[in-house]
């Protein structure tokens, strides 16, 4: 390689003028075989010369021409320039490529800034001085790369059109296979800061044309922003590239390229920056390598651990909708099983998207190789693995730090409720999985407006549709979309200018219009009762979801309520009790910290992200939403939340005289939930922190193992340890998770049979074992060890606690005393329970049946006394309170009886039998309408005796309610199968008052019953 320089006296032209750039600036052109267009390279240079009164460099770099490029440029360029210009010709021995020719120039700028640009001059470097009058400052940034975009709204483009669509195309593909959103990253016209250019022309490994793609690759995984510019763009004949041949080149060089940079960024690079040492400035590149170990350990991790999962509660129902799903579009939308179920009809799961349903009823269907249920599993756990690593990666997003980045990744990884439900929920994970995967894409979409990229509008697209596909909630995200960018436009003075552009503004509309359209229609792709009326049924199952109408029974705070009756904190309390110490502790430091630097910092992509988590759970305490089960249906924002904790602690970790504290600090706390996640796998989904006492503490108090996973584990206890079921023999299971319990022992001794039966009824039936979850059962009976049965012979445990048990059926006496009570036979029915509560004086159903057996035989002292024992376990136990208010009742003793009814009704107001007595003894005594509202709360609950309608009938005519005596009417004569009377009455009763709720309600079910049974 030989070099060149000359330099000559200035020539007065008219100059590049009106702004403030006071640098100077290195031209790098490469050369081959340009022996055609040299006289107009000069040409164009000297005129540029004779422009630009900053210092200016020259360089030219002959790649090895064999014709006579160099001659030429010697002859020609010697003294063409003013003395302000310094002018040099680089001359490589052999032909390296554009991308090794401007590498060699580049090495030797010494200004302040290079432009390269090529030799033909298809875009002239006088186009700076137009640059100049529309930057900030009107100079050129310092931190920034500008380039060239032929595909910017105001560039002006003389050239071919198949040459445009085919670069179009090609920049598509490089965005779909790199980080970069540029439209045009072929345009040769490219400025950068000096520092800047050579670090990454320092690191070039692409001689070719595709060389622009691997530089400007490095600067986005760098940080380095890249701001496109207008450009005044003529084709040139001649090209030196083949639009075909060099198109399937640079498509194979791209996918090199970013598998080749991808793996030094984060692997070689770092491990080569440690043996250096570590760094005493900035950032340690070492996260990266973290963060892609921790990835790759994630990958493999939880796949092989799913196995180790059992069945939840609702995995049944949600297998046989994906199965449906997928028969419905086998069959066009025309199957329906034998029991009249099909995907638009099936209980109410109809109303969810099916996508992770369908996927896995598809991999059964035609995969398999393995159980239908460990395939659901296995494809749980990579789902929850993406949301694991979507949300490190939105924490990068929001941050720029990699070392945020693996703290989300290690913080989502280590919050063992969420590590849990990966494995078996495919509802709210996936659902989780793509809110994140979206938000992801929303926030790219938001830092590159107003010229968002090609692949990040598809991401986005498929994110909110996969949403809408598991959960009508992901409309949300739509909604989402809307408000973000409408602000970004109204926070951000360059985005805000655009509003009186009439095509900039069209374009980002359209872009808004592609992405609503496009992502709501997708979301119903695997979704057969939105396509069944795409513009309405998504928001019927909005409006369903939004207020569900299933209310389910549970343990919080330590008492037993419905899901409709929890009090308004119900989700912020339970991720404050769920979820570790360091996502709390992180999540203070973000709050304090936001408010510290929000002057500071981009405050806004860290704003919207925790929008999106407060949103949701203010919306669902506003809507008085029906919610259970802990914070599972809420996981969806926990990415988010953890995010915002690892930039928090972020800030911890970066403050001098804290540094080492929080590092030490942090893992330290990290250590806690992790230990906690290994000792008492795979129960990690009835974690509760240490701020909350621990899952021990919790016993009694919240749920736990609500889900039935335990059963796995007993059945398989239970098969290795029968001997019956090793034989082959029967062995009668009752349990109250048959469905989960049926189908192993199905596989691991199909002699069992199992029967479901409910914990309070365990008695009334004849078997070999019981298997019980704790869920349902009395609190005080569990705190007080009167749970489980005294027969236990096995218990599945967490963190100390029982999750389920197996007992064994020794004696038969609680049996034999339901059957003789089912008998009328109530003196053998006291014997035999006598004998129970003597075998095992905690026996809470023998101490019930005993009482209401002394109550039939008119033994009120005797009864009382075992209702003061059976309360004695249990001051809460409903069951014993109605005994002891039937006891009142038969002994005359009505105010302790109402008393006792009202108290039931408080413990449990969906406990029926006590509204019947209290709408009798309200009525005689004359408390008219708090008999009325009796029979209502005992319709409310779906209460079906006649005797009660009568009451009511004749209470709500005394007070002279037309609508409700009516509407009572209408529900007598629907009990009693008289159809044609129940809608007669049920429409004079809306005639008269067509907002009372209950008639509504009922109206609505009976249109949707005869709609039903129309399509059958």
């Amino acid at each position: 390689m030989s070099k060149k320089r000359s330099k000559n006296t200035p020539s007065s032209t008219k100059k590049i003028t009106n702004h403030h750039f006071k640098g100077s600036l290195s031209l790098v052109i490469p050369c081959y075989n340009e022996s055609k267009r040299i006289g107009n390279l000069l040409k164009v240079l000297k005129s540029f010369d004779q422009q630009w009164e900053n210092p200016l460099q020259i360089i030219l770099v002959d790649d090895g021409s064999s014709d006579d490029t160099v001659s030429q440029i010697e002859n020609n360029f010697a003294g063409a320039f003013g003395g302000n210009t310094d002018f040099q010709l680089i001359k490589l021995e052999q032909n390296q490529g554009k991308g090794g020719a401007l590498k060699a120039g580049v090495a030797q700028c010494t200004n302040d800034f290079v432009l390269t640009l090529d030799a033909d001059m298809a875009a002239k470097p006088s186009e700076l001085g137009n640059w100049l009058k529309q930057l900030p400052g009107k100079t050129f940034p310092e931190d920034k790369i500008l380039i060239g975009s032929r595909e910017h709204e105001d560039s002006k483009v003389k050239g071919q059109l198949l040459r445009r669509v085919a670069g179009l195309t090609y920049n598509f593909i490089i965005q779909l296979f790199t980080n970069l959103h540029i439209t045009d990253t072929q345009c040769g016209f490219k400025l950068y800061p000096r520092t800047v250019a050579q670090n990454l022309f320092g690191q070039l490994k692409t001689n070719g044309w595709a060389h622009d793609i691997e530089l400007l690759n490095q600067a986005k995984l760098e940080d380095t922003p890249i701001e496109t510019m207008p450009v005044k763009w003529t084709h040139q004949e001649d090209s030196k590239i083949n639009l075909f041949s060099d198109s399937i080149k640079m498509l194979f060089s791209t996918i090199g390229i970013s598998l080749r940079q991808n793996f030094n960024w984060f692997v070689t690079q770092p491990i080569k920056d440690l043996s250096k040492g570590l760094p005493k400035q900035g950032e340690p590149s070492y996260y990266r390598l973290l963060f892609i170990i921790a990835t790759v350990l994630l990958l493999f991790l939880m796949p092989s651990l799913s196995f180790d999962y059992g069945i939840t509660g609702d995995e049944h129902v949600q297998k046989r909708y994906g199965e449906l799903i997928l028969k419905h579009f086998e069959s066009d939308g025309t199957f329906t099983d034998k029991n009249g179920d099909n995907a638009l009809n099936y209980k109410n799961l109809y109303y969810y998207g099916g996508l992770f349903d369908y996927t896995a009823a598809w991999l059964n269907e035609h995969v398999g190789g393995m159980d239908v249920f460990d395939m659901r599993h296995l494809l749980n756990a990579f789902v929850g693995f993406l949301m694991i690593l979507f949300t490190g990666l939105l924490a990068r997003e929001i941050s720029s730090s990699w070392r945020v980045a693996f703290f989300a990744l290690l913080f989502i990884a280590l919050s063992p409720r969420l590590f849990g439900h990966s494995m078996n929920n495919p509802k709210d994970i996936p659902f989780a999985a793509a809110y994140v995967f979206t938000l992801l894409h929303l926030t790219r979409f938001l830092k590159q407006l107003p010229n968002p990229g090609s692949k990040t509008i598809i991401m986005l697209i498929l994110g909110i549709a996969a949403a809408i596909n598991v959960r009508v909630g992901g409309i949300i995200l739509i909604a989402y979309f809307g408000l973000f960018t409408g602000m970004m436009y109204l926070i951000k003075p360059e985005l805000r200018a655009q509003l009186s552009n009439v095509k900039a503004l069209g374009r980002i509309v359209g872009i808004g219009l592609l992405v609503v359209v496009l992502s709501y229609f997708g979301g119903m792709m695997y979704w057969p009762y939105a396509l069944e009326a795409p513009l309405s049924n998504p928001f019927k199952a909005l409006s369903e979801m939004s207020n569900f109408s299933t209310s389910i029974r549970m343990l919080y705070e330590g008492d037993h309520l419905w899901s409709d009756e929890l009090p308004w904190y119900y989700i912020p309390k339970y991720i404050a009790i769920a979820s570790p110490i360091f996502i709390l502790i992180g999540a203070v430091a973000f709050l304090v910290f936001y408010g510290l630097k929000f002057k500071k910092i981009n405050p806004w992509p860290l704003f919207f992200i925790g929008f999106t988590v407060v949103f949701p759970i203010a919306y669902a305490i506003y809507k008085e939403s029906s919610l259970y089960d802990g914070m599972r249906h809420f996981l969806f924002v926990y990415p988010m939340i953890v995010a915002l904790a690892a930039w928090g602690w972020n800030q911890l970790v970066e403050l001098p005289k804290m540094r080492w504290i929080a590092t030490g600090a942090l893992a330290l706390l990290l250590l806690l939930p992790g230990y906690w996640m290994v000792k008492n796998h795979p129960y990690q989904y009835v974690y509760f922190n240490e701020l909350a006492g621990g899952t021990d503490n919790a016993y009694a108090r919240y749920e736990t193992d609500y889900w039935m996973t335990s059963v796995k584990q007993m059945c398989e206890w239970l098969a290795a340890n029968d001997e019956k079921l090793q034989r082959g023999e029967e062995v009668i299971i009752h349990t109250n998770c048959s469905s989960p319990a049926g189908h192993y022992m199905k596989a691991l001794a199909p002699s069992a049979k199992v029967i479901y039966t409910r914990y309070n009824d365990r008695h009334k039936k004849k078997g070999d074992y019981w298997m019980f979850i704790s869920r349902f059962v009395n609190k005080e009976l569990m705190a007080r060890d009167a749970w489980p049965p005294a027969e236990t012979v096995y218990t599945e445990d967490a963190d100390g606690i029982i999750l389920g048990a197996i007992s064994k059926r020794n004696t038969y006496n609680g049996f034999e005393g339901a059957e003789a009570e089912k008998g009328k036979d109530f003196a053998k029915a006291e014997g035999e329970y006598k004998q129970a509560v003597q075998q095992n004086p905690k026996d809470e159903a023998a101490w019930l049946g005993l009482a209401m057996s002394q109550i039939q035989l008119r033994k009120f002292a005797d009864a009382k006394a075992s209702i003061d024992q059976l309360l004695g376990l249990s001051g809460t136990y409903v069951n014993g309170l109605y005994a002891l208010a039937l006891y009142y009742i038969n002994t005359g003793d009505t105010a302790k009886a109402k008393e006792t009814l009202e108290k039931i009704t408080t413990v449990n107001y969906k406990f029926n039998a006590s509204y019947f007595y209290l709408a009798s003894i309200y009525g005689q005594e004359g408390q008219l309408d708090k008999a009325l509202n009796a029979v209502e709360l005992y319709d409310q609950n779906n209460g079906r005796a006649v005797q009660i309608y009568d009451i009511g009938i004749q209470t709500a005519q005394q007070l002279g309610n037309s609508a409700v005596q009516l509407y009572l009417q209408s529900k007598k004569a629907y009990f009693q199968s008289d159809g044609q009377n129940a809608l007669n009455y049920l429409a004079q009763s809306l005639r008269i008052n067509p907002d009372y709720k209950p008639a509504v309600d009922f109206d609505r079910q009976l249109q949707e019953l005869i709609a039903k049974q129309s399509q059958q």
